[in-house]
């Protein structure tokens, strides 16, 4: 149970305080649950003694005061209460869970949206080596556990919870011995149960977490590899592969289902036979039972409310310990995702930062790095300079740090020591500011799967898009004929990836993407070393366009593409050195 309560600890002050309201609500509630069943043994009463109101002198000035003047008056009157009584119980426990239902639901859709920008702003180094399927489980999956499962079912076990305690106290009131009887043979009974499955839960949760992973994997790798999975007819393999890592999963949920019917069925006949016990027991021990009715009917009830109480806290703990190793996974994410909250809540912004000025050079200062698993530096001790608007080749064999130098330079990997400076400034001091400068043309572009524009205003609002700038760097990147011959023009849908593009149309749209930032320094890396020579030459003369407009660094097997270079800068086993 203790693990539970960590839901809580992922919660800012002000949810917290939610939550204790929500708390006070649920013991009001559950107080309302007894006293109803409380209710019931004087209207029992009242109907099997027509001269209560002669005999009983407080109830006779009661019901005076009330201008009750017959028995039948009374039982109508007071069965009248009753049924307002429960009108008003169940409207508070209709809005109690209202409260409770739109105060997960909110926290899921915060946290949700939360976890993704989380993620999303994570260091490169997180992503190298976090596999997409977890990220992809966790934001899916994560807040939806933490807060309609986990939290819900957590303020439901503390709700019934509640309610067993007071009617055990209604039950102590009517009759003591039989509400110790009911803690020491009920509570044993119910912690050997949840005990007893416990771990078997909590394998079969730890399961579907690893399987459901597997089928995310699969999926991604199955339908982003389709061509060659196509041409090399390996559709089998994927399916087989899916299909294994869904039934794992499938299975798993199938066990905790079953034994999560278990304890119900235990409990029932508990239940059921403990009150079939107690009235033999009493009518054997007393001789006039038409005395016991009104507490036996009161009795009977009080434990048919109990029952599937202790079922849904058997339930809900069992769902909770099911669903625990993903909370558990991504627990330190939700507490990084709380401080942010918190912060946010408190009204603590940081202030947005300014463009880093380049005005002169770039400079390369005893650069060195090396990968935190790895002892090796793929560079040592590098330096170099690189004037505003020159066109600089990087070049160097696989392997090299030609892409590593890029990295750092692009902001997603820190030096290890020395750094890059630009005129004077370390780049890591201000990086937002040094992006703002900066715009990449990958060997492989990422096309979403939406309009031309879209992809050339990669990550811009519609409402934001500038049409001027959109048609000024098609034409610079030589697609203004291209797309002018589409029906749609630039609002064309690319397919999935581009895949209704050829590879050098989407390399031109990389790069009219990378210029519509109105970058001051543009990176190439191996931008054309997947096209044709033909391709690549008509790219090339596209980019040489731009020189002296914009610093150029790129990277190139081909030398062919860096002939008019300024000059080259040759990675070698981490040593770079400045060549013609």
């Amino acid at each position: 149970m203790k693990s539970f309560f960590k839901i809580f600890q992922i919660l800012t002050p002000k949810q917290m305080r939610y939550a204790l309201g929500l708390v006070i609500l649920m013991f009001i509630c559950a107080a309302m649950e007894a006293v109803g069943i409380g209710l019931l043994y004087p209207l029992i009463a009242v109907i099997g003694k027509p001269e209560i109101i002669e005999n009983r002198e407080k109830v006779k000035l009661l019901v005076q005061a009330l201008g009750i003047t017959s028995h039948k008056q009374l039982i109508l009157s007071f069965s009248l209460f009753i049924v307002v009584f429960y009108v008003f119980k169940n409207t508070l426990c209709l809005l109690q869970a209202k409260i409770q239902i739109r105060f997960s639901t909110n926290n899921q859709k915060d946290y949700t949206k939360r976890l993704y920008t989380y993620y999303m702003n994570q260091p490169y180094l997180y992503h190298v080596n976090t596999n997409i399927s977890i990220i992809s489980r966790n934001v899916n999956t994560g807040a939806s556990f933490a807060f309609s499962d986990i939290l819900i079912n957590t303020l439901g076990i503390i709700t019934e919870i509640i309610t067993i305690f007071v009617i055990w106290i209604l039950i102590m009131v009517m009759d003591w011995v039989l509400g110790l009887i009911v803690v020491f043979v009920l509570g044993p009974v119910v912690i050997l149960i949840l005990n007893y499955f416990r771990h078997r839960v909590v394998k079969e949760g730890e399961i579907q977490n690893k399987y459901l992973v597997g089928c995310g994997k699969w999926l991604n790798q199955g339908f982003f590899s389709i061509k060659e999975t196509k041409v090399m007819q390996t559709e089998g393999y994927f399916t087989k592969q899916f299909a294994y890592n869904y039934d794992k999963y499938a299975t798993s949920t199938a066990k905790f289902l079953f034994v999560n019917r278990i304890p119900k069925t235990i409990i029932e006949m508990i239940c059921i036979g403990g009150i079939i016990l107690l009235i033999a027991v009493e009518t054997l021990l007393n001789a006039d039972t038409a005395k016991l009715i009104p507490t036996l009917g009161v009795l009977a009830l009080a434990a048919v409310r109990l029952m599937p109480s202790i079922n849904k806290i058997v339930g809900l703990y069992n769902t909770n310990k099911f669903k625990m190793p993903l909370f558990n996974e991504i627990y330190n994410d939700f507490m990084a995702v709380k401080d942010l909250k918190d912060r946010d809540e408190k009204k603590i912004f940081t202030k947005a930062s300014e463009n880093l000025k380049f005005d002169e050079k770039i400079s390369v200062k005893n650069l060195s790095f090396s990968y935190p698993s790895k002892d090796v530096l793929v560079l040592n001790d590098v330096s170099f300079d690189i004037p505003k608007g020159g066109f600089v080749g990087v070049v160097g064999p696989s392997g090299a740090g030609k892409t590593t130098f890029v990295d750092i330079l692009l902001g997603l990997l820190p030096p290890k020591s020395g750094g890059i400076f630009v005129d004077g400034v370390d780049i890591y001091s201000n990086l937002s500011g040094w992006l703002n400068n900066v715009s990449y043309v990958p060997q492989s572009i990422y096309l979403i799967d939406g309009s031309i524009k879209e992809n050339i205003a990669f990550g811009v609002a519609d409402k934001d898009v500038d049409d001027e700038k959109i048609r000024r760097v098609l034409e610079m990147a030589e697609l203004k004929d291209v797309v002018d011959a589409l029906p749609e023009k630039e609002n064309t849908n690319v397919g999935d990836r581009g895949a209704k593009l050829s590879g050098g149309q989407r390399q031109r749209i990389g790069i009219a993407r990378a210029l519509y930032q109105d970058p001051s320094v543009l990176v190439l890396d191996e931008a054309t070393s997947a096209l044709d020579n033909e391709t690549e030459k008509s790219i090339t003369s596209t980019i040489l366009k731009l020189k002296g407009q914009i610093t150029i660094i790129a990277i190139a097997h081909r030398l062919t593409t860096l002939e008019n270079c300024d000059f080259k800068i040759k990675f070698d086993k981490g040593i770079a050195e400045i060549v013609k």
